[in-house]
């Protein structure tokens, strides 16, 4: 899955997907998603299957905050799983 630099989560609002070798402090850190800046940040040299998962995972946190709803991060981890697996099941990924 090609993973796109910049991701539309509402009409006119863009985030950014940037790439770095370390995403936070906790170096288990695999992605964070900064509403201040709207970036997602994805840490180089995942897997492919975590590469596909920490964007799914992000893009949730993302559009939580824009459109204002909020979900657990327990949530967002049960949900990262369920559309990983629909995405591998259809044979998309």
């Amino acid at each position: 899955m090609k993973i796109p630099s910049r991701i539309r989560i509402k009409a006119k609002v863009f985030y950014n997907i940037v790439w770095q070798d370390k995403v936070a402090d906790d170096d288990e850190c695999l992605g964070l998603c900064d509403p201040n800046t709207r970036t997602i940040f994805m840490r180089l040299g995942m897997s492919e299957t975590e590469i596909i998962k920490t964007f799914i995972h992000e893009v949730f946190h993302a559009l939580s905050i824009e459109h204002e709803f909020e979900l657990p991060h327990r949530t967002v981890y049960a949900l990262e799983e369920c559309v990983f697996k629909l995405l591998k099941l259809n044979k998309l990924i």
